[in-house]
């Protein structure tokens, strides 16, 4: 008889990169609070920042985290599919580890030009991204170099964090699995909805706006959400 996995070894790796993450991107918005603390303190929102942060922080971990939970259940219930669910959780928790890092890296450029994360409209904007990122590089250098270094430290960090050889080494018990499946997926949906109402639309950028100033409500916000959700928007 095959051994079989219970679902908390997957369910492992899911809570690491949703601590990982919260961790980091409260980190980032820490670092924005005390560049921009006098008009944190002047707004009084200082706790509305990091509450309305983490739930920003939630939704894009959410949906990071939802084709980790369906395809690593789903392939990881089979013996003969657990080599490629590996393959999968592993890819897709690198990835997006990997895009919650480059949209943070990216930020502070045009939270000192602009006073605004990126969206999508703002990056598609560009004309030449070389010429730009040649002018930031002389410009912030040694910021620049930090954040590079820091940004790799992290992704060898969490790569080792992930123990590839030791995971999925075998099928997972579908009880067990499936259960992940259904709760995993229903947490997501709150996260991404920041409520129990499904009538209600998904969290928006709109719904952070914690203080008159701009500056403010940006960094409640993350930027790879709101990268996200300008390229669904359109289609809400």
């Amino acid at each position: 008889m095959q051994s079989r996995l219970s679902a908390t070894h997957l369910l492992r790796h899911l809570t690491l990169f949703t601590f990982i993450g919260i961790f980091l991107l409260t980190m980032v918005r820490a670092a924005y609070v005390l560049w921009q603390f006098p008009k944190v303190m002047e707004s009084n929102a200082i706790v509305d920042v990091f509450l309305m942060g983490l739930r920003y922080d939630l939704a894009l971990l959410a949906i990071l985290l939802i084709p980790v939970i369906v395809l690593g259940c789903v392939f990881g219930m089979l013996n003969f599919t657990r080599k490629f669910a590996r393959f999968l959780v592993v890819a897709l928790l690198m990835l997006g580890m990997l895009f919650l890092l480059v949209t943070e890296l990216i930020t502070p450029a045009f939270m000192v030009e602009q006073s605004m994360r990126p969206d999508l409209p703002m990056l598609t904007s560009i004309k030449d991204p070389v010429a730009l990122l040649k002018s930031l590089w002389s410009a912030y250098m040694i910021q620049i170099a930090i954040g590079l270094v820091l940004f790799v430290l992290v992704l060898v960090a969490y790569w080792a964090r992930l123990e590839v050889s030791r995971l999925l080494r075998f099928a997972l018990a579908p009880l067990s699995t499936i259960s992940l499946l259904i709760v995993g997926i229903l947490l997501c949906a709150i996260a991404i909805y920041s409520g129990v109402d499904p009538a209600q639309p998904p969290l928006s950028p709109t719904t952070g706006l914690i203080s008159t100033d701009t500056m403010v409500n940006e960094i409640a916000l993350n930027t790879g959400y709101k990268l996200l959700y300008s390229f669904v928007s359109p289609f809400l």
